[in-house]
């Protein structure tokens, strides 16, 4: 949680100081721009303002998903985000519509060329360049994607500033169509980039899974631990640049319970130690002798041992059949293994409950004899504990 908190403190910061300069280069540029009569310097302000809009939205985006997980979004409030990041491309395309349409029928012979104007695009092409690594490197620091989204919007600013000084050195030469193509292309690179946008966040939204190379890196980070074998069944999705992942590990047949999640909680910590973006790991465990069982699970439907019985069911069988050893034998805590489709058991018995003068081995032998009236216990052994 504190985590979050940070990003959403690193992210509204950030956002911030980029909404200022937003605002201070887009009313600049407007003002030159109508001074000029100037079409591609007017619709260059724009940009900026439409970045100045877009901001806000990333800050109250910002605001709201990083916070933590609650009863109504368990999974966290991520994706407003990314619903956010989509919002905003859409909100940029109307805009490099809107752009395209006033360039072409406005009257591009009335430009000039004015020292302000020239003024103000080479201030707007060397801070929103500054603004696009700033925003960007906090972005990537916090893996947010919708923050990095709106660096590459400051950097398209910048371009387009680039693309607005050429067509007013061509007025400055005479070119006054030179001013309409300039601002045809300040309409492309925010109509491309808004639609890169709304595309990749789309995906998201359908829960499309990451890039097959990181999930192959995380498959082999798993893989490098000992006692853990062949991840498999490996999904993935993103929610804001962060990664969510559900997989199944093999581990030693004979592993208990605890040992199991012992080595899911490793590699769960493993995995997010050595992949950043990976935000939580769902870890399930199956035993090696699955691997030899998993072709006939796909083909049937349903895994062979659940035709075993369960636990509750076993202990009242064994209840009735060890009925006479019952002040020794701890039936409750009865270990059981389902392993190659079979169920062995380890029944754990006290020595010092026994009756006095008894002779263990016969005990053991007279148990295991009433156990093989079952006829789904593969192997029993029984465990005598001395207790001091």
């Amino acid at each position: 949680m504190t985590q979050l908190i940070q990003e959403q403190d690193i992210a509204k910061r950030v956002t911030l100081v980029g909404a200022v300069w937003d605002a201070l280069l887009g009313v600049a540029k407007i003002a030159a721009g109508y001074l000029s009569q100037s079409q591609a310097l007017m619709a260059d302000g724009i940009h900026s303002l439409s970045d100045l809009v877009t901001d806000v939205f990333v800050y109250f985006a910002s605001a709201n998903s990083r916070q933590g997980p609650d009863e109504n979004h368990p999974y966290g409030h991520l994706r407003f985000e990314t619903l956010t990041t989509v919002f905003l491309g859409m909100v940029l395309i109307l805009v490099a519509l809107g752009i395209a349409y006033e360039s072409l029928m406005a009257d591009s012979s009335q430009a000039e060329f004015t020292w302000y104007g020239l003024a103000a695009l080479i201030a707007t092409i060397v801070i929103k360049e500054a603004i696009f690594h700033y925003t960007k490197k906090a972005g990537d620091k916090i893996g947010s994607k919708m923050l990095i989204a709106n660096a590459w919007h400051s950097r398209s600013d910048a371009l387009s500033s680039v693309a607005v000084l050429i067509g007013l050195i061509g007025v400055y030469f005479g070119y006054g169509w030179a001013d309409m193509v300039a601002s045809i292309i300040v309409a492309l690179l925010i109509g491309k980039m808004a639609v890169s946008m709304v595309w990749e966040n789309l995906a998201e939204l359908v829960d499309t899974a990451p890039d097959p190379k990181l999930i192959a890196q995380i498959k082999e980070t798993a893989n490098s631990l000992k006692h853990v074998m062949a991840p498999h069944d490996v999904r993935a999705r993103s929610m804001a640049g962060k990664i969510y992942l559900d997989m199944h590990i093999h581990v030693p047949s004979h592993a208990s319970v605890s040992e199991g999640h012992y080595l899911g909680d490793l590699v769960a910590y493993t995995i997010k130690k050595a992949h950043s973006q990976v935000q939580d790991v769902m870890v399930h465990i199956d035993t090696d002798d699955k691997i030899q069982t998993e072709s006939f699970i796909l083909e049937s439907g349903k895994p062979p041992h659940l035709k075993l019985p369960a636990r509750h069911q076993i202990l009242a069988d064994l209840g009735f059949l060890l009925r006479q050893h019952t002040n020794y034998v701890d039936i409750p805590n009865t270990r059981l293994h389902y392993l190659n489709n079979c169920l062995d058991l380890e029944i754990i018995a006290n020595s010092l409950k026994t009756p006095e003068g008894s002779d263990l081995n016969q005990l053991t032998a007279r148990i295991l004899q009433e156990l093989k009236t079952t006829n789904y216990i593969n192997k029993a052994s029984v465990l005598w504990v001395f207790p001091e």
